[in-house]
């Protein structure tokens, strides 16, 4: 059958189907708005493109969130002022702990980040959340070669009930950098309870985690929070 051409300029309607079956697609007109739907009007569907182009200060993702406990829209939003064109360049994934610059040498219109350690001799804060069902042993994060522990909080938000512990530490240490006879999980909330380890930093990278028992705990979470940083 020949290929038809016709000189249509727009149909009346408030979408249109493109090929058969239950694969088709449906163009839908929705406030002004394009959307691609499924057939059936049941469900969005992918667009692919070689490039994208938005003509708008933002695109939005997440876009039909319900507005209500983790279900919320994502914003991506370019600066409400910039001096030239510019490019964002992003890093593929590094080491944990690293941080976020402009890489050195970029030329002009191009913003490039890259993963790096963090400057030695600032303050590194790194936070885990102790809940009364969480299991044994809970991951921190890694701490960094010869970094030094300055202090270890531990903020109870809701107190435990019967007689849990948890201890600071690492695989064959659980408790190098903090003991489980120095916090009280049963304490009530907003309790803190600071601990200066005073540990000789170690000449590799530790990945630090908690050694918990519940102890028949049903109830309760803390907040700990650790401060570290690497010397010049």
């Amino acid at each position: 059958m020949a290929n038809k051409w016709v000189d249509a300029i727009g149909t009346t309607l408030s979408s249109y189907i493109i090929g058969l079956g239950t694969a088709g697609l449906r163009l839908k007109n929705v406030a002004g708005g394009l959307v691609a739907r499924n057939k059936a009007d049941t469900a969005d569907m992918p667009i692919t493109a070689s490039t994208l182009n938005a003509s708008g200060e933002f695109f939005r993702l997440n876009s039909d969130a319900a507005g209500t406990g983790s279900d919320r829209i994502y914003d991506v939003v370019r600066p409400s002022t910039q001096a030239a064109n510019l490019q964002l360049l992003l890093p593929d994934k590094g080491t944990d702990n690293f941080v976020l610059r402009q890489k050195a040498g970029t030329p002009a219109g191009v913003l490039e980040l890259e993963l790096a350690p963090a400057i030695s001799g600032s303050y590194i804060p790194d936070t885990t959340t102790l809940d009364f069902g969480s299991t044994s042993p809970v991951a921190m994060f890694t701490l960094p070669a010869n970094a030094k522990v300055l202090a270890i909080d531990v903020t109870i938000d809701t107190p435990f009930d019967g007689t849990p512990s948890a201890s600071v530490g690492i695989t064959g240490n659980l408790s190098k950098y903090l003991a489980s006879n120095k916090i009280d999980l049963a304490e009530p909330a907003g309790a803190t309870f600071n601990i200066t380890p005073g540990i000789v930093p170690s000449t590799t990278a530790e990945n630090l985690i908690i050694t918990y028992s519940a102890n028949g705990a049903t109830v309760g979470s803390a907040f700990f929070l650790v401060t570290y940083t690497v010397p010049t």
